[in-house]
């Protein structure tokens, strides 16, 4: 399954040195824990072993280098992550190594945990929806990014902040 990534751009020399990147539970805001522990679970539950890592989080398309790709990272990366730089990295991932699901309902599902909502239950399902258009997604989320996955790597300027764009300060999950 094709998929990309946007990571910080340091990662490149551990991908170099030990030929895979995974997850840091250091790197999760404590508020979203709850919520990356309930995919980790399903990932297991499904076959996929983070071994006790957070997973990787991807999107289920190759690297089209084109406007989504850059729309995307805007939304989710702060402003530090961009001075230290970020890289896109195409991945062939094999299939088993995936857990794929809806990305708007994984944004319901984080919303709930965050406003405390009693133990919500994830859709994990995708619908027709969630494959087409711009705002939709399918997410990917991996145990691990392996060296021998990648494709492509390329460098991701942050460009004009999209309209209505609001950046989050860091640590503000």
């Amino acid at each position: 399954m094709r998929v990309w990534t946007v990571q910080p751009g340091d990662v490149l020399a551990t991908l170099e040195q030990e030929g895979r990147l995974t997850g840091d539970w250091q790197c999760v805001a404590p508020g979203v824990r709850p919520a990356y522990e309930v995919m980790v679970a399903e990932m297991r539950r499904r076959g996929i072993d983070c071994g006790g890592r957070p997973p990787v989080w991807a999107w289920a398309e190759p690297d089209t280098g084109g406007e989504r790709v850059l729309l995307t990272a805007q939304l989710l990366l702060s402003p530090v992550e961009w001075e230290r730089g970020v890289v896109v990295l195409d991945l062939d991932v094999p299939d088993a190594s995936v857990l794929c699901s809806a990305y708007g309902r994984w944004n319901d599902f984080l919303c709930d945990v965050l406003e405390g909502a009693p133990a919500p239950a994830m859709n994990w399902a995708i619908g027709p929806d969630d494959e087409r258009g711009s705002d939709c997604r399918v997410q990917a989320c991996l145990p691990v990014v392996r060296a021998s996955w990648v494709v492509g790597i390329r460098p991701l300027e942050p460009g004009p902040e999209p309209e209505g764009f609001v950046s989050v300060p860091p640590g503000f999950l």
